[in-house]
């Protein structure tokens, strides 16, 4: 009997939206409206400039949540394929050990 033991982590993620004067107020103005707290900024772009010189950035920030998981089966190969098959909705794969 194997077991695969690893840890999850959550896909969530969190947008925020900001309007400056400036491209650089707007940027900043996006990050701050995110929990950087429980989420790691993952993407910062400026979605709009006008003619008035007025900005828009958009902030995507990804969740910090991990957990723990483990399946066994027969084999390494089936242990394997059940805890993958057996991952949340919502949840990717981090890391995985195998013990005998």
């Amino acid at each position: 009997m194997t077991t695969v033991r690893g840890t999850l982590r959550s896909t969530e993620t969190v947008e925020s939206e900001a309007s400056a004067s400036t491209v650089s107020d707007a940027r900043a103005a996006a990050v701050a409206g995110l929990d950087l707290v429980n989420n790691d900024l993952l993407q910062l772009n400026t979605v709009a400039s006008k003619a008035t010189g007025e900005s828009t950035a958009r902030a995507i920030a990804r969740s910090r949540a991990t957990r723990s998981h483990e399946a066994s089966g027969p084999n390494y190969e089936a242990a394997a394929q059940a805890f993958r098959d057996s991952v949340p909705e919502g949840w990717q794969v981090l890391s995985i050990t195998a013990t005998d």
